[in-house]
């Protein structure tokens, strides 16, 4: 049996790394890397985001490690940038409200054109801790399985609603323009009447 870690004195692993084992288990050299926690991973929360959720968040994750973890709560995403890695334009700001419900992200500032500005919004990993120094809010985990499947039915519906009153107001939509056969228009012209 190998023995891992530096021996106590019963000659058993004491639970310390030899640096050799640092060097192979430990995070890669030169390399920029994030940590999560295992209850992070298996909450509810992270377990039920939707695709593009996902995407977001992975891209939020790479924005904070290229800022060494400094920058959390100023991470900025463009809806151009979020495109190109992944995401469904017209599903983005979905996925910004679903990731703000799980408590994954907070939105610290809202930008764009819809906010009538043409910065791009900056967001927060709740899961890491603030650029000015505060710990880490943990929102994701007051979320219960039951509360987001609840949460999910709801935007579902207010989907389908929003669809249906689309479709409505398009087909109730009453044309402007009138058929005029050619005949009558040649004789407009002429000044005859019909």
């Amino acid at each position: 049996m190998v023995n891992f870690g530096i021996a106590n004195e019963t000659g058993r692993s004491s639970g310390k790394r030899t640096s050799r084992e640092k060097k192979i288990w430990g995070p890669p050299k030169g390399e920029p890397w994030t940590w999560q926690t295992t209850e992070l991973q298996a909450s509810p929360a992270w377990r039920q985001r939707s695709i593009n959720t996902i995407r977001l968040i992975d891209f939020l994750q790479i924005e904070h490690r290229n800022h060494a973890g400094l920058e959390n709560g100023n991470l900025m995403a463009t809806y151009d940038q979020l495109v190109e890695y992944g995401l469904t334009r017209s599903e983005i700001k979905a996925a910004i409200l679903e990731a703000e419900f799980l408590g994954l992200v907070k939105v610290t500032y809202e930008g764009g054109r819809y906010a009538g500005n043409n910065q791009p919004s900056t967001y927060r990993l709740t899961f890491y801790a603030g650029r000015d120094g505060s710990p880490a809010t943990n929102e994701w985990k007051g979320k219960t399985a039951e509360v987001i499947k609840e949460w999910k039915r709801d935007q579902a519906a207010q989907k389908k609603r929003a669809k249906e009153r689309r479709k409505k107001q398009n087909s109730s939509a009453t044309s402007r323009t009138t058929v005029v056969q050619l005949s009558e228009l040649r004789n407009a012209k002429a000044g005859k009447s019909p």
